[in-house]
């Protein structure tokens, strides 16, 4: 008997098919050599002396820090919701990890991630926890007390129906970020600058 797939398995595979083909037109830019595949827009060339340690993934969109954990007479646990969408995101991650050999990023690390914008409602920053956690979880980082910089934005929704976040992880290195905002404001990407060649050896 043929068993059907998995939800989480389901969607972490049109996340690796859709990949490729949405992640280009985030701001609506067509050239592949503008954006990275986390979804943070990069300028062709930029790199930086810690860019072999630099990963980048995409995961479903995390939940509300407020839809992470319940509380009853017993204690403090995690809802229902945010363990389907653990299980589902560190699917995605893992497979990512092995399919792209994406690196760890040991140490101090600055995370840059941009969220899919599906309600108007909703507040940017709560999203950051559970990705951040993910993160350890799935030993992309060691700690999150070793995250030093955190960079968030709105992105505009793609061409699936559930929502996306795209994470890059690097070293805490210097950088330079440039926020290009869409026309209404509400979403926008992040451009990373490549360093400027000073002559010096």
């Amino acid at each position: 008997m043929k068993m059907a797939p998995t939800p989480t398995l389901k969607i972490a595979e049109q996340i690796a098919a859709a990949e490729a083909a949405d992640h280009f037109a985030l701001m609506g830019s067509q050239d592949p050599g503008a954006v990275s595949v986390s979804g943070v827009r990069q300028q062709a060339g930029a790199s930086s002396p810690g860019a072999s340690a630099c990963t980048t993934l995409t995961i479903p969109a995390p939940p509300s820090v407020n839809n992470l954990f319940s509380n009853s007479v017993r204690g403090r646990f995690k809802t229902p919701a945010y363990k389907a969408w653990l299980a589902e995101a560190g699917w995605t991650v893992r497979e990512q990890m092995t399919r792209d050999g994406c690196d760890r990023v040991p140490g101090r690390v600055v995370i840059v991630m941009g969220v899919e914008r599906a309600s108007l409602r909703a507040d940017l920053d709560n999203t950051a926890k559970a990705a951040i956690d993910l993160l350890v979880s799935c030993k992309v980082i060691d700690d999150d007390r070793f995250v030093t910089g955190l960079v968030l934005a709105w992105m505009p929704q793609g061409n699936h129906r559930t929502p996306r976040a795209r994470i890059m992880v690097r070293p805490a290195d210097p950088m330079t970020l440039n926020f290009h905002p869409s026309p209404d404001g509400a979403t926008g990407g992040w451009f990373l600058d490549a360093p400027e060649d000073d002559g010096e050896v």
